[in-house]
């Protein structure tokens, strides 16, 4: 899935108490509804697909931060329904026919399409229909509603992300220099959900496995951030995940004394919650 820096230093304080500048610049885009066609589907791993999105009505189309991300929707009994935009409003959005999730935006390039790394599964209609996608089908998106541009001139990176958020932390990867100091730590169920080194910008990753135990249930993330040192430097830490994992984090950090303004963190999902509403402050 994918996601925003919904957990940022808005408003944060210094240590003298004076408020500190928000270090994300954010960026608004129009909301704009696209009826889009698959143009192409990848096999990353045994549980992700890239799945690739044509079509005419991506003129316009923006996102430039690594966290940007659109509402996807999905067909269901009563067909493909399209959210509609009227005077910058989505008018329809309690229409109950409404099927969608959120995905980050993997990579855009006009000449390719609109990129969206999505995780396979068993529950709900996003991952079923993954788990089908084919060239020829039909699917719509929303958005992104705005870009967040986080720092790039930290003096060390920490990532943390589960399945969900990979795709967001592959575009930090790819956005900072093979020269930065970054450690990123992702969970995922084993080593066939592992990804090839040249898909990683460079950068080492540490895979951490849960070895059959139910997503959202380890704390292999929390621990991974935990261990890992801040160095003496500027610091920008930053994770995506389920959200009592995130949290974990986000209270380790601070307990380690790293400002708010050195992170941004999302819970994407929350274990037992369908469609979670990562933009809520339960997020």
């Amino acid at each position: 899935m994918t996601a925003p820096a919904s957990e940022t230093a808005t408003d944060a304080l210094t240590s003298d108490g004076a408020t500190a500048p928000d270090p994300v610049r954010r960026v608004p885009h129009p909301p704009t509804a696209r009826r889009l066609t698959v143009s192409a589907v990848q096999d990353l791993g045994p549980r992700l697909r890239r799945v690739t999105l044509t079509g005419s009505d991506l003129a316009g189309f923006r996102a430039w931060g690594p966290l940007d991300h659109v509402k996807v929707f999905f067909p269901g009994p009563q067909g493909l329904v399209v959210p509609v935009v009227e005077e910058g409003r989505w008018v329809n959005r309690e229409d109950p026919a409404l099927l969608h999730r959120d995905y980050t935006v993997r990579t855009f390039d006009p000449t390719v399409g609109l990129v969206l790394d999505m995780v396979v599964h068993d529950h709900g209609p996003a991952g079923r229909w993954t788990a089908r996608a084919a060239p020829g089908q039909e699917l719509a998106t929303l958005g992104p509603r705005g870009s967040a541009l986080p720092p790039l001139d930290r003096d060390r990176y920490v990532l943390a992300a589960d399945e969900t958020g990979l795709p967001a932390l592959l575009n930090w990867l790819d956005r900072l220099p093979t020269t930065a100091d970054v450690v990123a730590h992702v969970e995922v169920q084993d080593e066939a959900d592992e990804l090839p080194e040249e898909a990683l910008g460079g950068h080492r990753v540490t895979w951490h496995h849960r070895r059959g135990a139910a997503p959202g249930t380890t704390t292999l993330l929390p621990d991974a951030v935990a261990g890992t040192p801040l160095g003496d430097g500027t610091v920008w830490a930053w994770a995506a995940g389920e959200t009592a994992a995130v949290r974990a984090i986000r209270t380790g950090l601070a307990a380690r004394g790293l400002r708010r303004d050195s992170f941004a963190m999302t819970g994407y999902w929350r274990r037992g919650v369908a469609n979670f509403d990562h933009h809520s402050p339960e997020a």
